[in-house]
């Protein structure tokens, strides 16, 4: 729950007043088979679309109807009159451009962490035999609080069965998923916003997936090393 309504709802809640404003709109008669997803990818017409776009004219064709939560927006039914975005404000693009730009000020905070911090370390999760291979690494940080946690998350890490990286996930500096770590990184250097359906972020450049995969390694190999003093 966030401030007394469920995380889906805080979440469609903030997707609503990032949207643009429709300044004209056209009357639709729902037919049998419509969903607002369908009418959103059809409305675009362009089939080379994120999911992310998609989602996001779909929150605006609810925003324009007053469906304001899943049920609404879940609970259509044939002839029903709706209305759809004609005109709307040329902001959406300067949307994902912002998007990429917080993406990156967060993916170089965690390289200059990796780097610079003395204080981090990798710890492999224990929990689970599923959890084979994933490790977590943390760092001392003082939070505006003035709390001083010396196992503050910076990322986790999957290796595979071969020692190499299968996927990273870590936040963004503004935190946009409550529950779980907001951005996830494939082998190849593919990010995603890390919830189903998965939004691509960007793909990393091979300088910054060279950087980021070799302060990982760098850090998972001193942990091997102290871990072999102790076993």
């Amino acid at each position: 729950m966030v401030n007394g309504i469920s995380t889906e709802q805080a979440i469609i809640n903030n997707v609503f007043a990032e949207l643009p404003e429709v300044k004209s709109k056209k009357e639709h008669v729902l037919k049998h088979g419509d969903s607002l997803w369908k009418l959103a990818k059809r409305e675009l017409g362009n089939k080379k679309l994120s999911n992310r776009e998609i989602r996001d004219y779909m929150f605006l064709i609810a925003k324009l109807n007053g469906l304001d939560t899943l049920e609404k927006m879940n609970n259509l039914f044939v002839n029903q009159k709706i209305y759809l975005p004609v005109d709307v404000e040329k902001t959406q693009k300067n949307n994902q451009k912002n998007s990429n730009s917080k993406f990156q000020n967060s993916l170089q905070s965690i390289i200059n962490t990796l780097k610079n911090d003395k204080t981090v370390y990798v710890n492999k999760a224990i929990f689970g035999s599923h959890n084979f291979g994933l490790y977590h690494i943390f760092h001392r940080k003082k939070y505006e609080s003035g709390f001083v946690s010396n196992q503050s998350p910076v990322l986790s890490f999957q290796l595979d069965k071969n020692g190499k990286i299968k996927d990273i996930v870590f936040d963004d500096k503004e935190n946009i998923l409550p529950i779980s770590f907001d951005y996830k990184v494939d082998k190849n250097g593919k990010t995603v916003i890390n919830k189903y359906p998965y939004e691509l972020v960007e793909n990393l450049s091979n300088q910054d997936k060279e950087v980021l995969f070799g302060e990982i390694l760098k850090h998972y190999e001193n942990y091997q090393k102290q871990h072999k003093r102790h076993y």
